[in-house]
């Protein structure tokens, strides 16, 4: 009784995409955000609360808070229109 050997997958003849590693942006503080929106860093804080119709986006990380340009861009970008 012979055991049958177990074939690999014959490939297509296309060679597997290679993935890129993705370019990752800049996690900001609190305070740069301020520095690059000009305000005080209590006036970022009054945006991140909820009762403002569009607070600003912020990504919590335990108790600090952390933020992405893009989406803040994205955020001014979405105020302009809605003023």
């Amino acid at each position: 009784m012979s055991l049958s050997k177990s074939k690999k997958p014959q490939s297509s003849g296309t060679s597997p995409t290679t993935a890129l590693p993705a370019v990752s942006e800049p996690i900001l503080t609190l305070e740069q955000v301020g520095e690059r929106l000009q305000m005080e860093v209590s006036t970022v804080r009054e945006l991140l609360r909820k009762r403002n119709r569009r607070p600003l986006p912020a990504l919590k990380c335990g108790k600090f808070l952390r933020f992405k340009w893009s989406l803040i861009e994205q955020w001014l970008d979405e105020s302009r229109g809605a003023v």
